[in-house]
């Protein structure tokens, strides 16, 4: 294995069932071997040769599924009930099904991984797959594939490990300075109550994304909570001011009771969290988007 790949820091994937990469317009390959054709058979209940003869077609000495005509879909590519699409036959696709996105052609470069990317929502998202993981799989290895840690776990898991990385701390930064900069120039005022602290109480729900948690933890070692540990309240919750003022996250910094309506603070917030989706693409961090008071409960460094 060779550091100079450009995915050498890895890449992130997790599956968001649309089919996309089953779908047309154009024409595609999906090819099948004997092994792949004799376990679809079984599935349906038929023999290899009638198997072949109903959803395959002949490629030179290979074969390949058929399309659905005109769309260029898989045959078994078909629309689920609850949305989205599924494969009729996913517990026993073949091979080159498996191992999308990890394909030679999506990692020649990065712009054919970006190009692959606009139409699969999975890739740069979820899970991080190391670059042995990344050519293991590419090369028909699918045990990196196999269950690991879920993505919240991943998602912890990272924030407590990269509570000093700089390039995470200073990218989460510059977003939180563009948003004191704008609440400054729109000077809503806040009486200190510490009501929307209470999430139970106010009625509504903080989350956070994985690199905001990294920033927050980090100076959560600093700080000595002065709130007590109850049911849906956030322990920084001060006397007068947020324990956790400097570290606190973007929907703390956006949310205010009063003088800032709710639409401006809605596509304010919806801004930033791309923003922050950006960090997380750029910097190969898990990407994990949760209720504070699930990270606060999970995170090991408060």
């Amino acid at each position: 294995m060779t550091k100079d790949k450009w995915y050498s820091d890895g890449l992130t994937f997790e599956c968001q069932g649309c089919g996309n990469c089953c779908s047309g317009p154009e024409e595609g390959y999906v090819w099948v071997d004997k092994r792949e054709i004799e376990a679809m058979a079984g599935q349906l209940r038929m023999t290899a040769k009638e198997f072949k003869d109903s959803y395959c077609r002949r490629v030179s000495i290979k074969y390949s599924l058929k399309e659905k005509r005109p769309s260029h879909d898989c045959i078994f590519l078909e629309k689920r009930p609850e949305g989205g699409k599924g494969c009729e036959l996913y517990q026993v696709r073949p091979l080159q099904c498996r191992t999308w996105p990890f394909w030679k052609t999506n990692l020649a470069n990065k712009r054919s991984w970006d190009d692959a990317a606009e139409g699969c929502p999975g890739m740069n998202r979820g899970r991080l797959f190391s670059q042995v993981e990344i050519e293991a799989i590419r090369d028909g290895d699918l045990a990196p594939l196999r269950p690991s840690k879920p993505v919240p776990d991943q998602a912890i898991e990272w924030a407590n490990n990269n509570l000093d990385n700089k390039a995470v701390i200073e990218s989460v930064y510059d977003v939180y300075s563009d948003i004191d900069r704008y609440i400054e120039s729109a000077a809503p005022k806040c009486e200190n109550c510490g009501k929307c602290c209470d999430f139970g109480s106010y009625g509504h729900r903080l989350y956070a994304t994985t690199a905001e948690m990294a920033v927050f933890f980090h100076f959560a070692r600093e700080v000595k909570p002065t709130g007590a540990i109850e049911k849906d309240k956030c322990i920084y919750r001060g006397r007068n001011r947020c324990d956790m003022y400097r570290g606190r996250t973007a929907g703390c910094r956006i949310f205010y009771c009063q003088d800032l309506p709710d639409e401006l603070q809605n596509e304010l917030y919806e801004q930033i969290l791309a923003r922050l989706r950006d960090i997380h693409l750029q910097l190969k961090i898990p990407y994990y988007y949760a209720d504070l008071m699930w990270w606060l409960e999970n995170g090991k460094n408060i």
